[in-house]
């Protein structure tokens, strides 16, 4: 079981209801109640997708021809 963070949405939600269930147990709608809690307690994972995109590398280098222009002054 996995809290969510405190003072987030979530968090918040997760507590009223846990305080309602407390408040009401004998309730018609605890056992509506008690899906939400294990909802909120439980929430699903997203799946992150394959690899992270990359930019395109260039055929040629622009690093390469300043190296030999650097190289053609010292000499």
């Amino acid at each position: 079981m996995t809290l969510p963070e405190p003072l987030t949405k979530e968090w918040f939600l997760l507590n009223a209801v846990c305080m309602w269930l407390k408040e009401f147990p004998d309730h018609e709608w605890t056992p509506r109640y008690l899906e939400l809690k294990h909802e909120l307690s439980n929430p699903t994972q997203i799946q992150k997708r394959g690899r992270p995109a990359k930019r395109q590398r260039k055929k040629e280098a622009t690093s390469s021809t300043s190296s030999k222009s650097k190289d053609s002054r010292t000499n």
